[in-house]
């Protein structure tokens, strides 16, 4: 399970992945990291329930084998919307305030870069679980693992030590209705990678 966590962070935080995401949504590099620190936890948890309920699972499925194939740089906003409005359901505000409020970038900010980023996290997954030809089930242990609370341990070899030293990592939109640890552990793990990646 570690080898898969940390080829899905090291494809979705690459630096080119990080120069699309700014230039589609017109955000500076240093918010766009800010804002993927803070928001990557919810985004996962939101994917692993996706990938694991009953009503949404195979639709989540169709979409991981689809967005797998996805050109590099071909970042479509609208798209990104609809994402995460099924990633981030019916919290999708009080995360993007929150993330807002964390990373110190403004919402409207904040909503495009998560616009921009939502394509690239299902382009990540579907290559990375092997999507297309998964079965659902399959997809959603991968993801679980993903957001377990054993993340940071995990990675913490990979990632040449703790991460606990970093800042600005508390919030966890995500835990409002699940794991706080997972939350807060994902953001560490997140800000670790960002600043291993992205110097």
């Amino acid at each position: 399970m570690a080898d898969i966590t940390s080829s899905i962070l090291n494809a979705l935080l690459s630096t080119s992945n990080i120069k699309s995401i700014g230039k589609e949504s017109g955000a500076a590099t240093a918010d766009v990291k800010k804002v993927l620190t803070s928001a990557l936890p919810s985004l996962l948890q939101g994917a692993s329930a996706q990938a694991s309920g009953t009503s949404t699972a195979a639709g989540f499925l169709q979409a991981l084998s689809s967005h797998a194939s996805d050109k590099p740089g071909a970042i479509d906003l609208s798209d990104g919307a609809k994402i995460l409005s099924h990633l981030l359901g019916s919290k999708a505000t009080s995360t993007t305030n929150a993330i807002a409020k964390e990373s110190g970038v403004d919402k409207a900010t904040v909503k495009s870069i998560l616009a921009a980023a939502a394509p690239l996290l299902l382009s990540v997954l579907g290559q990375q679980t092997n999507a297309s030809s998964s079965n659902s089930n399959a997809v959603a242990a991968i993801l679980s693992g993903v957001v377990s609370s054993n993340m940071g341990s995990l990675l913490a070899g990979f990632l040449g030590g703790g991460t606990s030293s970093q800042s600005g990592t508390s919030v966890k939109p995500g835990s409002q209705s699940s794991s706080g640890k997972t939350g807060s552990d994902l953001a560490g793990v997140a800000a670790g990678l960002l600043g291993s990646l992205l110097k």
